[in-house]
């Protein structure tokens, strides 16, 4: 059996830069505890379960007011999915030490938005609904109408912006694009696809021609995961699996496959895929 890896793959700079500032926040002696970070640093359980086994408390991250008010005192870690204006504000107020560890795609992503807004532009926002990244969003301003690609939107004024979630199938994007904007010519457009899920799709589908199947390491929760494994067998059809941990290649039938293709999410360890390719090589 051939294993093709694609390449890039694996964690971003953003996850791992969140990552490192956690570490360090771990270590400082002067840290003020207890430690709370609002919702999961990244969508990936054994990162989360491992900062929780070295006492950080993990919060609610859909109702993040109630969350930030139910804290007393202490550290608050906003992840590297941002927050809104409003519940960066609320900790300020109640005296919290805030360690942000937003991804600078999505920071790049609000600031663009906040732009428009106070030139008196509406936004048209592509993201998945309840998703952390597009709950900050959402929360920046009452002017920002979620949509999906069913082109449901409500009328639109001339001076709207359209923008989306960092981590979607960039051709999903692309295409949702180019049909709103036939519709409405003169709507701006603003593709905040971040480079890393951009560069990692364009590897994978390379990397998959031919195979008979892929395995994507990961997250289930993970949404640039999830669009990894759409962008494969929409673009690509191949049979792809989302698989966590090496346990999970015990459900796949490897008896026909001749080549397996093999990339991993943004915010996967590598310890984890190489734990996977070690068990791999024992299909060859």
């Amino acid at each position: 059996m051939i294993i093709k890896f694609a390449v890039p793959q694996g964690m971003c700079g953003g996850v791992a830069s969140a990552i490192n500032q956690i570490e360090k926040l771990l270590q400082d002696p002067q840290t003020v505890k207890p430690i709370y970070m609002l919702g999961s640093l990244v969508h990936n359980k054994i990162i989360v379960n491992q900062f929780q086994e070295q006492g950080i408390i993990i919060l609610d991250g859909v109702n993040k007011e109630e969350s930030i008010n139910s804290i007393p005192f202490g550290t608050i870690i906003f992840t590297a999915h941002g927050v809104s204006d409003k519940i960066y504000d609320l900790a300020l107020k109640k005296g919290l030490k805030i360690v942000d560890t937003t991804c600078p795609n999505v920071l790049k992503t609000h600031e663009i938005v906040k732009k428009k807004i106070s030139e008196g532009y509406d936004i048209l926002f592509f993201g998945i609904k309840g998703h952390p990244e597009t709950e900050g969003i959402l929360g920046l301003s009452n002017k920002i109408q979620l949509i999906d690609d069913s082109m449901k939107i409500s009328p639109i004024s001339k001076k709207t912006l359209l923008i989306n979630q960092t981590t979607l199938p960039f051709k999903q994007v692309q295409t949702l694009y180019k049909k709103i904007k036939n519709k409405y010519p003169l709507i701006e457009l603003a593709d905040e696809i971040c480079s890393a899920t951009y560069q990692r799709q364009k590897a994978a589908l390379e990397q998959t021609k031919g195979a008979d199947i892929c395995l994507v390491v990961g997250d289930i929760m993970s949404n640039n995961c999830q669009s990894l494994k759409q962008v494969i067998e929409s673009e690509n059809n191949v049979k792809t699996y989302l698989i966590e941990t090496v346990n999970d290649l015990k459900s796949i039938d490897f008896s026909n496959v001749n080549t397996v293709a093999l990339t991993s999410g943004a915010s996967t360890p590598k310890t984890i895929v190489d734990a996977i390719i070690n068990e791999l090589e024992k299909y060859k």
